[in-house]
């Protein structure tokens, strides 16, 4: 009887071990606080890397709405002012008096209540931050199928491969030279043509209408002069799917500080859809919303 109660309580104790450690990786999420700006001066994470057989200090300047990890060193110019805040947090302000300063997650307070998986989305989006000078990137490429990345092929947009979600008209685009371009879609591995158009442009917006949420689709873009041809696959997302995606795009600009411009706003949210490997409607999000960037699909 006595060797019956140690093994079930034996169980139960690991089973409950178990239990909090699964209830622990659920709830959890990374911490970090973030630069939301800096006035008069810069700031610098101070860190050390191996150089050789010794380690080198070196200081690298942190940009607007960069993460910062808690133990990080910050050394602020002489002069400087700096907001730093984390998701749902107030802001607190730093100065050059305060440098060094090493950042420990108990000096943030939480201004409202945000759950786990919240802050995860909140933290994606910032870790994709769209900037300025930030570049999209293609799954697989271009010289798939047989074609090279290089000529007609090499800014086609969107990238081969893309994921996009069934909203608006979808804008193909291309940097090719050429006067006479003839643009066709089919279903992948159908060679039924759902769309075709001649131009002499190097854009054409195709009606979202022709498409099916959820289907695979390829383009094949001909220049007729030259006879250059290449070709490029894309999916549209599921309207559930997509509904999904949008509602966190939506909320993740809860966990912002009130008077956030809406730029940073956008630049925000198409961080979250970069997250999600949506690229190209990361930057039709910008584009949509007036904001120009550089690279492709401009």
């Amino acid at each position: 009887m006595k060797a019956s109660f140690v093994i079930l309580w034996t169980l139960w104790f690991s089973f409950s071990l178990l239990s909090s450690a699964s209830l622990s990786k659920e709830n959890s999420s990374e911490e970090y606080v973030y630069l939301l700006k800096s006035e008069k001066g810069k700031v610098h994470r101070k860190m050390e890397q191996p150089t050789g057989d010794k380690k080198e200090t070196v200081r690298k300047e942190i940009r607007r709405m960069e993460l910062i990890s808690p133990g990080t060193i910050l050394e602020i110019e002489k002069g400087a002012s700096i907001y730093l805040t984390c998701g749902g947090c107030k802001i607190l302000n730093l100065t050059s008096k305060d440098s060094p300063y090493i950042v420990k997650m108990e000096n943030f307070k939480k201004e409202g209540p945000a759950t786990s998986e919240m802050l995860n989305q909140f933290i994606a989006a910032l870790k994709n931050f769209v900037y300025p000078d930030s570049k999209p990137v293609s799954k697989v490429q271009l010289q798939t199928r047989g074609f090279q990345k290089k000529g007609l092929c090499k800014y086609l947009w969107p990238p081969d491969m893309a994921d996009i979600m069934p909203i608006e008209p979808i804008t193909f685009k291309w940097g090719a030279k050429g006067t006479h371009f003839s643009l066709e879609i089919k279903e992948f591995g159908n060679n039924a043509t759902v769309y075709s158009e001649k131009t002499m442009l190097k854009k054409i917006d195709v009606p979202l209408g022709i498409f099916k949420p959820g289907g695979r689709y390829e383009w094949f873009l001909l220049e007729e002069e030259t006879g250059e041809k290449c070709s490029a696959t894309f999916a549209l997302l599921s309207k559930n799917e997509s509904n999904r995606i949008m509602e966190v795009v939506n909320n993740v600009l809860m966990l912002l500080p009130p008077g956030i411009d809406m730029e940073t706003k956008c630049r925000l949210q198409a961080g979250y859809l970069v997250s999600e490997g949506l690229h190209y409607d990361a930057w039709k999000w910008l584009e949509r919303n007036g904001i120009s960037q550089q690279g492709a699909g401009n």
